[in-house]
């Protein structure tokens, strides 16, 4: 990248003054009028060079590499340096870009180039509701951007289809094998599932003889107690049927999927190695990690009952998917914020058990809660907000504010949805609001789309005669400038998206793309314009296009063609 090349020069300029380990570095300036790129390097070396930072500035641009790509340079008080990017440049970059060719910089964190991105985490016999969809709009687009800057992705999916939720759930169900068989549909089962485990937990909560109950079928889940396994099996797979659904819908798939059933067994063995070692210690009945001469919580890895909780799941969990996905760089965990502690003493346990395979290579992405109006879900109580049932209802509202087809109207959906989470920070709680993800006078999924189709509809009236060449007119107008050299930006951009897992970077891009170039088509005639004015703006206008598209994608997230 250009940014690239600066650095180097400046380097090189750096050396010229005395300078041989500066580490020079390159932002863009908040007021588009000071250049496309800016250094304060000269106001650091004051104290060294002991000179002032004009001075030291001065000095700089005049040892700094003439190239074709910089148009000019200035210099500011107190001692910025500032770049501009030449107008030709710039056009190559734009023509580029319109035929999806790009220069994305490699994001590796580590020689193998292998990570893995573990998400979506919905529990069976429970719903995937918006929580889930914010996770795994998340994890979807992480993959993605991590797939572009040049790494190999694994991606994996641990689901909970063991434990006290399970149940709770089977409590409510298992005397209720007639209406069992008159279930039909996925639908009708995953409803049934629902209610079940509403009622269930309201039992546990309420009712001792039905909390022991409970506590006894859970037992018989990790005894394997073939009295409920069947039923446990067959209501497993409602789940699994309803979430493969789900994943189809919002455009995912894994390649790995591990349940938390499958790793009892060994995480017992695991801990009892660890036990051995001393990295675990007996507590009261337990085996626990003391995390106090660490400055971490102690946490229980196997509770008095004998059984593997999360934590000692979690071991094995790591085992089995670092044995299966070979050498990796990092494995990116997309969890809530409550289990920060979790994580913190589970990755210390795997680090003291072998470093090598695991010190730096866990990290846990936290994504903030969705919340409504009401506070935050709790599917226990009943108001859980489903996924299914949040696009359907976005799709209805579309349904009546735009006149198309059905495929068409769910890409929409799915869009609105998926885009009103990765505006936002991972770190930012989401009050989710429909009529604003749909809005097209605001920063939106279908804001953007509709965007997409104007440049779309606008290349498709270019006549033959309108195709462009690189006979360009090279006088820039104020929004034809600003417009493009945002373009320019746009590698950039996804580069910072992947060094700080921050899909939100890419999802703003792209909505003041949008804006800059909505402002460009009202102010400035395309089709009308004279030959070499045409030729620019219809370059533009199919640029804007491609990186919508490609920015989408990244996004987990498909354009439509009409609105």
């Amino acid at each position: 990248m250009i940014k690239d090349e600066i650095i180097k020069n400046l380097a090189v300029a750096l050396k010229k003054v005395g300078i041989n380990d500066a580490k020079p570095t390159l932002d863009r300036p908040a007021n588009a009028n000071f250049g496309d790129y800016s250094t304060s390097i000269a106001l650091k070396l004051t104290k060294v060079l002991k000179k002032s930072p004009m001075e030291i500035a001065k000095q700089v641009v005049n040892h700094f590499p003439k190239t074709e790509y910089i148009k000019k340079i200035d210099i500011l008080k107190p001692g910025f340096i500032n770049f501009w990017i030449s107008d030709k440049y710039l056009l190559k970059e734009c023509t580029n870009f319109s035929q999806n060719r790009y220069d994305f910089s490699s994001v590796n964190f580590g020689s193998n180039k292998k990570v893995i991105v573990e998400f979506a985490h919905p529990n069976t016999h429970k719903l995937f509701h918006i929580g889930h969809l914010r996770n795994i709009s998340t994890g979807e687009s992480l993959v993605r951007i991590l797939e572009t800057a040049g790494n190999k992705v694994i991606r994996a999916n641990y689901q909970g289809d063991v434990g006290l939720h399970i149940a709770k759930c089977l409590f409510k169900i298992k005397d209720q094998a007639a209406k069992i068989k008159d279930l039909k549909t996925i639908e009708e089962k995953i409803n049934f599932i629902g209610k079940a485990y509403t009622e269930g937990s309201q039992a546990y909560e309420t009712d001792e003889r039905a909390k022991k109950e409970i506590l006894e079928i859970n037992k018989m889940l990790y005894e394997k107690d073939l009295k409920i396994i069947p039923l446990w099996k067959e209501t497993r797979q409602w789940s699994l049927d309803y979430f493969d659904k789900v994943y189809e819908r919002v455009d995912s798939h894994f390649d790995k999927l591990y349940f938390e059933g499958d790793l009892t067994k060994r995480a017992t063995e695991i801990v009892d190695i660890a036990l051995k070692k001393k990295i675990l210690e007996k507590s009261q009945g337990a085996i626990v990690f003391n995390g106090k001469k660490y400055g971490l919580d102690t946490r229980v890895f196997i509770n008095s009952q004998g059984f593997p909780t999360y934590e000692g799941k979690e071991l094995a969990l790591a085992e089995k998917e670092f044995s299966d996905s070979g050498d990796v760089d990092k494995c990116i965990h997309v969890v809530t914020p409550e289990q920060s502690s979790f994580f913190k003493v589970t990755f210390k346990t795997e680090e003291l058990i072998d470093e090598r395979k695991y010190k730096n290579k866990q990290y846990h992405l936290i994504y903030e809660w969705v919340k409504l109006k009401t506070g935050k879900m709790a599917s226990r109580e009943g108001n859980i907000i489903e996924a299914n049932w949040l696009i359907d209802q976005i799709k209805e509202k579309i349904s009546a504010q735009f006149k198309c087809d059905e495929k068409t109207l769910e890409k929409i959906a799915v869009a609105s949805v998926k885009y009103s989470f990765l505006k936002n920070s991972t770190s930012s709680v989401i009050a989710f609001d429909i009529n604003e993800s749909i809005s097209l006078e605001g920063n939106s999924g279908p804001y953007i789309l509709y965007t997409y189709v104007r440049c779309q509809s606008v290349m498709g009236k270019a006549t033959s005669s309108n195709s462009m060449s690189q006979d360009f007119d090279l006088k820039f107008n104020p929004e034809e400038s600003d417009l493009i050299r945002f373009i320019f930006q746009f590698p950039e951009i996804v580069q910072k998206a992947a060094k700080d897992f921050s899909p939100n970077y890419i999802a703003n891009y792209l909505y003041d793309l949008s804006s800059k170039y909505n402002l460009f088509y009202q102010k400035n005639p395309i089709l009308k314009a004279d030959k070499k004015t045409q030729k620019l703006r219809l370059l533009l206008t199919q640029t804007t296009a491609q990186i919508i598209k490609k920015g989408l994608n990244l996004l987990g997230i498909n354009t439509v063609e009409k609105m």
